[in-house]
């Protein structure tokens, strides 16, 4: 009888003692739909039409920085839409993305999407290596907290930044020049 009130005891006990504050669970920011990594943000573009936005667009590989490439530019005037495939290259290394962007006069919104990384799976101890993995981002987003998790987020969320830096630059060019005038 003392077991079986010990267990009742321990069975209601430890939902309530189990509730615990959430860790700060991704640095990547997260769709709340989809549970996916996406970096997305509208910017105003004053001053400039649709058309050449989506000129400068075509311009964005010339303006990256060593180690990015973008390739497979998709335009549609008009629905005023560009995509392009771009990757990163940091080291054995590399995070591939989709830039899908919604061009509207005065304005243009960036989405960056199906954020994938690929390692080396390098042979230690004389142990076959099968190649490169690929596998999404979301998959370093979703292991349990350490070190190795916030450097590797905090790693992808830079490049990421930059490219949007780079991204905004070329869009933005003369509209900056003229500001500074």
């Amino acid at each position: 009888m003392k077991t079986l009130l010990f267990s009742l005891f321990l069975l209601f006990e430890t939902p309530s003692s189990a509730q615990h504050t959430p860790y700060a669970f991704s640095l990547l920011p997260l769709d709340a739909a989809t549970n996916r990594v996406v970096y997305t943000d509208k910017v105003a573009a004053a001053g400039l039409s649709e058309q050449e936005l989506l000129t400068r667009v075509q311009e964005l590989s010339e303006r990256l920085p060593k180690g990015y490439r973008a390739t497979n530019y998709r335009t549609n005037t008009a629905a005023g839409t560009a995509s392009a495939q771009v990757a990163v290259k940091d080291g054995q290394e590399a995070y591939n993305f989709l830039l899908s962007l919604n061009v509207a006069e005065g304005a243009y919104t960036y989405q960056l999407h199906n954020l994938t990384y690929t390692r080396s799976d390098n042979a230690r101890a004389g142990k076959y290596s099968t190649g490169p993995f690929t596998t999404g981002i979301e998959t370093v987003v979703y292991t349990r907290p350490s070190k190795y998790r916030a450097k590797k987020l905090a790693q992808v969320d830079t490049h990421m930044r930059r490219f949007i830096s780079v991204l905004n630059d070329t869009l933005l060019r003369e509209s900056a020049e003229v500001a500074t005038q």
